[in-house]
């Protein structure tokens, strides 16, 4: 089998037998395929990869321009690849595993204060304003991904209850509780569904073909919004999730608890959002602290 053969049978396994979203499947096919790349380039075979060529492979990937953890994530599909044809027997056991990644810099991502958040939403306007704001106030009510916001149906939201259910990375459900301003919010959008194909669509939020929205849609509407806020914030869908971690910390809510409504499988995803805790704790200490 060459290389293009084995990379299709691996990208068939993730998503049939380990069950990979669609969105996942298309991130390892990408990353696999610069490393397909690097093969060609140096006349390697796969059986012929060790640590000195995989310095080489992270060296070429910096050449492209990758960041640490463009590389980092390259590399774990690389590993994965690897123990997936030691398994089939395609090759023997690897020392690849054990190839340790750069470090990589974790920026502290940007939040949104309550206040900015209050600005948003009271400047929702246009056509599709309902829509738009429970948009808002479900995206950051909840804490959601943009993919998982897109990927709601009506059968998945419980107004007596307040839940909805979300399917998130690797199809792993959850549910996500929403407050009394978001369940006001989408009740009162859902009442305008009365006409076109949005009235008998399956989704939360469909387009005006029925189907469910873009998430390229999800985009725009952040960015047309996002004209209320000072000119140094940049914000995207990504924002109003790590603008519900923080907020939740803030108030007190335990860093456990936290990462199950974002969905995170390891907590060590979540504690990023501890650095910004300290943060908001550090400057409180040093307005209200008599010697500080």
């Amino acid at each position: 089998m060459n290389y293009n053969e084995i990379l299709e049978y691996f990208l068939r396994h993730i998503e049939v037998e380990r069950n990979f979203s669609k969105n996942t499947v298309a991130s390892y096919k990408c990353d696999l395929e610069k490393f397909g790349e690097f093969l060609h380039l140096n006349n390697y075979k796969l059986q012929e990869i060790d640590n000195e060529k995989i310095t080489g492979y992270i060296l070429f990937l910096k050449k492209k321009g990758l960041s640490s953890s463009s590389i980092i994530r390259t590399l774990s599909a690389v590993r994965n690849l690897y123990r997936f044809m030691a398994v089939q027997g395609i090759v023997k056991d690897s020392n690849i595993s054990d190839i340790e990644s750069p470090k990589v810099h974790r920026d502290l991502p940007d939040v949104l204060s309550r206040e900015e958040i209050e600005t948003l939403i009271n400047n929702v306007s246009g056509r599709d304003k309902l829509r738009n704001l429970a948009i808002i106030e479900l995206i950051y009510g909840a804490g959601l991904r943009v993919s998982e916001l897109v990927g709601i149906k009506l059968e998945d939201i419980d107004f007596e209850k307040e839940y909805v259910k979300i399917k998130g990375k690797g199809n792993r459900e959850r549910l996500v509780f929403i407050n009394r301003h978001t369940i006001s919010a989408i009740k009162n959008y859902l009442e305008t569904r009365t006409k076109d194909n949005t009235a008998k669509s399956i989704w939360l939020f469909p387009n005006r073909s029925g189907k469910k929205i873009s998430r390229q849609s999800i985009w725009k509407l952040i960015k047309k919004i996002s004209v209320y806020l000072p000119s140094e914030k940049k914000i995207s869908p990504h924002t109003f999730r790590h603008t519900f971690a923080t907020h939740l910390l803030e108030r007190g809510l335990d860093l456990r608890i936290v990462q199950q409504l974002l969905g995170h499988k390891t907590l060590a995803t979540t504690e990023i959002y501890t650095h910004m805790n300290r943060k908001h704790i550090q400057a409180l200490y040093k307005k209200f602290h008599p010697r500080a």
